[in-house]
């Protein structure tokens, strides 16, 4: 895989012959898989079928670097057109002067009666002022603390369980073995890295699958939460912090909740659909008391 300004192509390792190439304009999103951080894809409008296609790669480096990569360039491309878009050298050469863009009307030639110095907006000119996709990063909060492990547990929620795997973890790695890490919590993802070596990733878990939180009973040092991972596992990831976990355990809380107003925007209620799910709710919950009624008269008939 090679990355330019331009392109990202695929390249044969025996010959160098160029299998794929996509424009890096014409590339919608890009991510680094969950469960394994040598996992690379993008989405991108197939050329012939003009269907959106999602290309998926197993790297042999860590695929957060090709991320970043083009990341950066995305930016730097953003960057560039913003400047050009911002000024442009007027017609005798007498300075800058910010052209103004407007929402076209007509094709193929846009012609503009108060134009100014006359001239045309003309299609291509137009094309080219279109806004390119912003790479935008997530706001995050990275927090120092001692990453201790992993536990499996059998259930998704439980303060009991999640109890019980924090001391099982506590009790079996010594501190010397306890990793410093960076834990960085944005709205979406909790990524775990060595500290001040970012690119040692140890855990990265979306928030969208984690099921449970919360502070041991017996340390207050000492925090977990439960993640639901790709192999239909439920893993609890532990954590000691100083002087106590409350600080993580509330950046983690604000991410969770982030995330689902996130999900609320994406797909707001109608005033129908809230009255209709209301009744169902109502419904349903009727139902199910009836059934516990009549369940419990059954057994007593029984009984007796």
């Amino acid at each position: 895989m090679d990355l330019d300004s331009s392109s990202l192509r695929l390249l044969d390792t025996q010959d160098g012959t160029v299998l794929n190439s996509q424009a890096i304009h014409s590339i919608r999103v890009w991510g680094v898989g969950r469960d394994n951080g040598r996992d690379f894809a993008y989405v991108a409008r197939d050329r012939t079928t003009r269907k959106h296609m999602c290309h998926v790669f197993r790297c042999d480096t860590p695929a957060r670097q090709i991320a970043n990569t083009l990341r950066d360039i995305c930016k730097k491309i953003m960057t560039e057109r913003s400047q050009g878009l911002a000024c442009q050298v007027d017609t005798n050469g007498a300075g800058l002067q910010k052209m103004a863009i407007t929402r076209p009307d007509n094709l193929p030639n846009l012609k503009k009666a108060g134009e100014t110095n006359g001239q045309k907006i003309t299609f291509e000119r137009q094309y080219q002022s279109t806004s390119f996709p912003t790479p935008m990063e997530e706001p995050k909060k990275v927090i120092k603390c001692h990453y201790l492990g992993t536990a499996h547990v059998h259930k998704p929620t439980g303060i009991d369980i999640l109890n019980s795997a924090m001391e099982r973890v506590y009790a079996k790695v010594p501190p010397e073995k306890w990793a410093f890490v960076d834990v960085a919590v944005a709205p979406s993802t909790i990524t775990v890295s060595e500290h001040k070596k970012s690119d040692n990733v140890l855990a990265e878990c979306r928030v969208r699958f984690l099921s449970f939180m919360g502070i041991a009973m017996r340390n207050v040092r000492i925090c977990g939460y439960i993640m639901h991972n790709a192999n239909d596992q439920f893993v609890c990831h532990v954590f000691h912090c100083e002087p106590s976990a409350g600080a993580l355990c509330k950046t983690i809380e604000a991410a969770c909740k982030l995330r689902y107003q996130k999900c609320l925007d994406a797909h707001p209620p109608t005033p129908d659909g809230k009255k209709q799910s209301s009744k169902g709710f109502k419904d349903t919950l009727k139902q199910g008391v009836q059934s516990v009624f009549n369940t419990i008269s059954k057994k007593k008939g029984s009984k007796s």
